[in-house]
């Protein structure tokens, strides 16, 4: 969650030595897809995730053990992955429950993952490029994780990622068309994520 009063700072404290570290949406999303990869022997992985995030080698500093639990500490107090099924309200001024665009349709009613990071890159590079001006490539490095997540819970309805989301929330309802039914179901079809995926 993103905490206005506080500044981003990211650091890894080992000792006396201080590491910064780059959260930044793509090294998050390339640490996600280094601990997916079945390649690369699972020992290595804690070591080159806390590298991604620091620069720093710590193959010959810290054992594995050590090196699990800095990765594991990291991701808890630093990255905090929205978990999919987020059932915290989202409040308006009077304390009236909304919906978050985005986040609130993260999973369908029937527990159906609705969007993924890896397979909807496109719709979500468009639509922060069309909402916010900003061009997620330019932006590696020095976008936070945090700071991209506020972004893309708050995109607005009529960007292509939201639209996508919308097709795949569909369920048909009282008073639908039979044409629409089928155009909606036709969408589905198109915009459907594979039956297996990472993130």
């Amino acid at each position: 969650m993103l905490d206005l009063s506080r500044k981003l700072t990211d650091e890894l404290v080992l000792g006396d030595d201080v590491y910064p570290l780059n959260i930044a949406f793509n090294k998050v999303l390339k640490v996600v897809e280094l601990i997916n990869d079945s390649d690369i022997e699972d020992i290595y992985k804690p070591y080159l995730a806390i590298q991604i995030f620091t620069g720093v080698d710590f193959t010959s500093k810290l054992s594995p053990e050590e090196a699990t639990a800095i990765f594991k500490m990291i991701f808890e107090e630093h990255v905090r992955i929205i978990p999919v099924k987020d059932t915290t309200p989202v409040l308006d001024l009077a304390g009236n429950t909304i919906k978050s665009k985005i986040r609130s349709q993260s999973q369908s009613e029937d527990g159906e993952r609705l969007f993924s990071l890896k397979y909807d890159a496109e719709y979500i590079y468009a639509s922060f490029l069309q909402a916010y001006g900003i061009d997620l490539m330019d932006a590696q490095n020095s976008l936070h994780w945090k700071k991209f997540n506020a972004l893309l819970n708050g995109l607005p309805s009529d960007t292509k990622f939201a639209e996508v989301l919308k097709i795949r929330a569909y369920k048909p309802q009282k008073g639908d068309s039979k044409k629409y039914k089928e155009s909606m179901k036709e969408l589905k079809k198109e915009y459907a994520l594979p039956k297996e995926f990472d993130y």
